[in-house]
């Protein structure tokens, strides 16, 4: 061994291997240094707004994601400056097709053609439609679980009542519902107004990628408290007056409304009017004031009209006094008219009996009081306003000076009633 360090060939190999050695350690960390200043990157820019090019104006467009992801791979630099500048774009051009199913490549731009460049994903599916407009009709879509007990919504009004819905063709003809959603909070017992927003949904409730014009219509909403409409049962009560004969009683109101509480309303079948017949002594109409039942909080009338139809007791002669009246007269009036009152304008009356209508009327009494007396001074005539289409028998009745007793020839007339 010590002879080979005394060789002076061996010292001259080893030098030169450690001097090999020194200059492929030197050279490997040159080129490493000159790839971290020179050398290539792989980078990805996650979403990246996709641009679409077509004829906006006429056409609708599916299946062009909004985002993509990029993936760029060249030299650091120029990867670095492209995220930081970002002034690329990545677009799908469908200018020059037509309408129909596509499969398409998304392009991109502004990229340095040192760069590699690959999108993700590289192509898309797209169907280009028709772009069409249509008039929908809005209807309201309200909760009415929000309503408070015992309200309803008696109507709803939408202003405007039609909105114009647009997109792409097959998108319009599937559309099943157009609603104006109405909000509020739980309680609702009066009637509102507000501005609701239009939703435009399918079949099955999807929602539909549409434009609206208006977005949004006035909705108002009339709240009531919860009614029923019953009929009205006339029930007479009490006895009627000596000689006095009630033959119908009716009333021209046939139904009325009742608020309150669902349960007592759902009950009630009909509105019964009690009416006193003990203090009716003449056909005509009269007013009865209306009683409101136990729980019914209010009703739509409070009092109606009623008709009766009633024969009036005969008129009895006073007994003549002759302590009193030494000297009694009689004095006639034979051809006294009887007058019909109150028929509607739409009918006509025709005298049966008596002809024409004409009686003979004898006042008696002092000749003091029948001198005064003249024709002028009787009125006959029937009360007519419910007499019916046919034939009809109705009481005479008479204003004359009460001073004498009188006496008529007939005490009704029969008449014919009939259409103009």
């Amino acid at each position: 061994m010590d002879k080979m360090m005394d060789n002076p060939w061996f010292l001259r190999i080893i030098a030169l291997v450690l001097a090999i050695m020194l200059f492929v350690s030197v050279k490997s960390d040159i080129e490493n240094t000159n790839m971290n200043a020179s050398g290539k990157s792989v980078d990805e820019l996650r979403d990246v707004p996709v641009e679409v090019y077509y004829d906006d104006d006429s056409l609708v467009v599916s299946g062009v994601p909004k985002t993509v992801s990029v993936n760029i791979e060249g030299p650091s630099t120029l990867v670095l400056s492209a995220k930081v500048m970002k002034d690329y774009k990545v677009f799908v051009d469908l200018r020059k097709l037509a309408i129909g199913e596509h499969r398409v490549a998304i392009s991109t731009e502004n990229f340095s053609d040192k760069l590699k460049v690959r999108t993700n994903p590289v192509y898309v599916n797209v169907v280009i439609e028709e772009r069409i407009s249509q008039e929908f009709r809005v209807d309201p879509d309200m909760n009415e679980s929000l309503l408070a007990e015992n309200h309803i919504v008696k109507s709803y009004e939408v202003e405007p009542k039609v909105v114009t819905i647009t997109g792409a063709k097959s998108v319009i003809n599937s559309i099943g519902y157009v609603k104006a959603t109405i909000e509020g909070e739980q309680g609702i017992n009066k009637s509102f107004e507000q501005e609701a927003r239009v939703r435009v949904l399918d079949k099955d409730l999807n929602k539909l990628d549409v434009s609206i014009e208006p977005k949004t219509v006035q909705v108002r909403v009339k709240v009531e408290e919860y009614s029923k409409e019953v009929p009205i049962s006339l029930m007479e009560k009490g006895t009627p007056k000596q000689g006095v004969t009630i033959n119908k009683l009716s009333t021209n109101v046939q139904n009325i409304r009742l608020y309150g509480p669902r349960a007592l309303l759902d009950k009630i079948e009909k509105f019964i009017v009690d009416v006193d017949v003990s203090k009716i002594e003449d056909a005509g109409d009269f007013e009865v004031k209306l009683t409101i039942p136990d729980g019914v909080t209010k009703m739509s009338l409070d009092k109606i009209k009623i008709v009766g139809d009633v024969t009036p007791a005969p008129i009895t002669e006073p007994p003549v006094d002759e302590d009193t009246i030494s000297d009694v007269s009689e004095k006639s009036f034979d051809r006294v008219a009887v007058e019909v009152r109150g028929l509607p304008d739409q009918l006509e009356s025709t005298f049966q009996t008596p002809t024409d209508g004409i009686i003979s009327v004898t006042a008696k009494g002092t000749p003091e009081a029948l001198d005064k007396i003249t024709s002028s001074n009787i009125a006959l005539y029937v009360e007519a306003q419910n007499a019916e289409i046919g034939e009809n028998s109705l009481p005479i009745k008479m204003d004359a000076p009460s001073n004498v007793v009188w006496e008529m020839s007939a005490s009704e007339v029969k008449l014919t009633i009939k259409e103009v």
